[in-house]
């Protein structure tokens, strides 16, 4: 049998600035040792999970900006790399599912265009105000910025996100609301789908049954935990998130990375 565990990054591992990653590190290299694949899947960008993945000593795929681009180091071998569906970047394939950064920012331009209201993105933020509205150091606010295939914006006060979700589904994107942040992203990305997609390509060159197991602690995970065979639920410093509760779910015993460390541990 083979096992991947994808797993969230919010609430456990980042911001990576304010963990120490020890008893990270130990239990990476025991994963990689049975040769267990570890896959972050994050709202994140591939700059803020790069930053993590070099603290924590593992070098695999990652899935970024709510699913929608995976990246697969050049030297991974595990999985099935057809070069008529990648891109090469930097020292990475990469599997795009959602549009650029442009025609992210060019959708939030059209739905602000249609509702007559101001959407400030963090295109139109410096690091400065992103690190105000984050609470992170200017390191940590740079490389929130550096969006590729999604962008975030100031989610409006006095008007309704379904009438945003609405008009962005017209023009074949998708808008995630995340408390004083929304996302605006492709239609055709997605954390189930990136699970799907990696899954499908794992298993087209491993002939052994595979299990996959999803970690996940905010209502951003829920697609994530939804496409896995054994969703395991983290609880983050106020409980379990309410979107993920009552479904019958594994949850862990303890709060963010402790409870991410032992979860594995069990796993192992």
């Amino acid at each position: 049998m083979s096992l991947i565990i994808f797993t969230g990054l919010d609430e456990m591992l980042l911001p990576a600035e304010k963990h120490d990653y020890e008893a990270v590190r130990a239990i990476v290299k025991n994963l990689q040792q049975q040769n267990i694949s570890l896959i972050p899947i994050t709202n994140n960008t591939r700059a803020e999970v790069a930053e993590l993945l070099d603290k924590i000593d593992l070098n695999t795929p990652f899935v970024v900006e709510q699913g929608s681009g995976i990246f697969i180091p050049q030297d991974n071998s595990d999985f099935t790399i057809s070069k008529t569906e990648v891109e090469t970047i930097d020292n990475y394939y990469l599997y795009q599912l959602g549009c650029t950064y442009t025609e992210a920012r060019a959708a939030l331009k059209a739905v602000q265009e249609e509702i007559s209201k101001i959407l400030r993105g963090f295109g139109d933020l410096d690091e400065e105000n992103i690190q105000k509205l984050m609470g992170v150091s200017s390191p940590a606010a740079r490389r929130a910025k550096s969006r590729e295939f999604s962008e975030y914006f100031l989610t409006p006060s006095r008007l309704e996100i379904s009438q945003l979700q609405s008009v962005a589904q017209e023009y074949g994107f998708q808008i995630i609301p995340e408390g004083k942040l929304s996302l605006v992203m492709s239609s055709g990305a997605g954390k189930g789908k990136a699970v799907d997609w990696l899954k499908k390509n794992y298993q087209s060159k491993n002939s052994d049954k595979l299990t996959t197991v999803g970690l996940g602690s905010t209502e951003r995970d829920l697609p994530l935990l939804e496409a896995v065979d054994i969703p395991i639920i983290i609880p983050t410093a106020s409980g379990v998130d309410g979107s993920l509760a009552n479904r019958g779910w594994q949850t862990a015993s303890n709060t963010g990375a402790a409870g991410w460390v032992k979860v594995i541990a069990q796993i192992i």
